[in-house]
């Protein structure tokens, strides 16, 4: 149990440390496009509305159509942060799989990229 603490406390030490930008899901409009980079996949979101999205994923064998973003996970520790995304954090996001609804995580992120659909 310890190292798992020690873990978590390195990883939040880091990034706290770091210039690392959060990026806020508050910041997403209908229409938006949200890419998230992971070390194997690539996750395109088109925001439907608030943090409700459809997903596309690089890979057959991961989530895809709507979803909602949760935000994003510190490390492989229990820690999490609503509402926001960063690199090297994991994102978590839910989807209906069989009627149940499912949580997901990815690996950790490498690039976060938004583009802003224009009014």
């Amino acid at each position: 149990m310890r190292a798992a603490i020690s873990d978590w406390e390195q990883f939040a030490y880091r990034y706290g440390e770091s210039d690392a930008e959060e990026f806020s899901l508050s910041r997403l409009n209908p229409g938006d496009l949200l890419r998230v980079v992971t070390e194997h996949t690539n996750y395109l979101f088109t925001v439907t509305e608030n943090q409700e999205a459809r997903l596309q994923c690089s890979r057959s064998d991961r989530p895809s159509g709507s979803v909602r973003i949760s935000g994003c996970g510190f490390g492989f520790s229990h820690a999490f942060k609503p509402g926001h995304l960063f690199c090297g954090g994991r994102m978590e996001f839910t989807f209906l799989q069989n009627q149940k609804l499912t949580r997901y995580r990815t690996t950790s992120i490498r690039a976060i990229v938004h583009h802003q659909q224009k009014s």
